[in-house]
């Protein structure tokens, strides 16, 4: 057997490796993300919310909306509301990933307005 075939072989191991680790990564990743979408105009999102679980709402897009306004509700019930303000910077939104939790089990309903052009990325997740 060559040399050249030797360091092949010797890599395989490390690239099974690195294979099982961005799968492992990548199922752990979804496991904390309830809602993640891309969001130009008012749009309206189902997401089913546990009680007692804290949750973080993430808006990114440094050439998003200057505001947006948010609701999560189930029914008469609001769990979260809030206008989202980009700071000076361009890179982020006040209140900066802002946590709630639910006061039931069941799904809720998600509200998105934005308040002028561009596309921002909202995700729900889980706080650890």
């Amino acid at each position: 057997m060559s040399e050249k075939e030797k360091k092949s072989r010797s890599l395989i191991p490390l690239y099974i490796l690195i294979i099982l680790f961005y799968i492992v990564a990548s199922l752990q990743g979804d496991e904390d993300n309830v809602l993640s979408k891309s969001v130009s105009k008012e749009s309206d999102f189902e997401v089913n919310l546990t009680q007692g679980v804290n949750y973080t709402l993430w808006l990114e897009s440094p050439d998003g909306p200057e505001k947006m306004n948010v609701t999560i509700s189930n029914g008469s019930y609001v769990a979260f509301e809030n206008t989202f303000v980009m700071t000076p910077s361009g890179k982020d939104y006040l209140p900066y990933h802002p946590k709630f939790t639910v006061k039931e089990n069941g799904i809720y309903h998600v509200h998105v307005k934005p308040l002028d052009s561009g596309i921002v990325n909202l995700e729900i997740k889980k706080t650890r």
